[in-house]
């Protein structure tokens, strides 16, 4: 994927205040929310996105909210369980896990972490670094934008 391909959805996820529902160009999507991935951290962007997903979450038949290299005290106990407890509100059942990236890359751990649970969707916040940072370092966001291999929903 080129530059400017990875550039509009981001900007769109970015710009528009609303989440983006992106498509990949490579493989086939049967279903789009059946098994679905929330990649976690405590973060605004993640927040807006698992409250984005509720129309999707409702109707999966499997919801695994990830959390990618925890904090040692949060790996424990974590928000995790507080999420889950919150989505049932919502009639959404969800599990929890958590993964170990490696060499920092987020991005590998999280598509790892779909590729395992047979996901065919993935949610996630978009740039929970600076714009700048994610391009100059690399980051979670870029690296989804380019590898991605399922439908990704995204919210800023």
């Amino acid at each position: 994927m080129g530059s400017l391909a990875l550039d509009i959805p981001d900007t769109l996820a970015l710009e528009s205040g609303r989440p983006v529902l992106i498509i990949p160009n490579k493989g086939t999507q049967h279903t789009i929310g059946k098994r679905v991935v929330v990649a976690w951290t405590d973060s605004r962007e993640a927040v807006r996105a698992l409250f984005d997903a509720i129309p999707f979450l409702r109707r999966a038949d499997k919801v695994i909210l990830l959390e990618v290299d925890p904090a040692a005290e949060e790996a424990e106990k974590g928000s995790r369980s507080d999420v889950c407890a919150t989505l049932a509100l919502y009639d959404v059942a969800c599990g929890a896990e958590t993964a170990k990236s490696r060499h920092g890359n987020v991005g590998d751990a999280l598509l790892a972490g779909c590729e395992r649970a047979g996901a065919d969707l993935l949610v996630m916040g978009c740039y929970g670094h600076s714009r700048l940072r994610e391009i100059v370092f690399g980051g979670a966001t870029r690296h989804i934008l380019a590898d991605m291999t399922m439908p990704v929903l995204m919210s800023h």
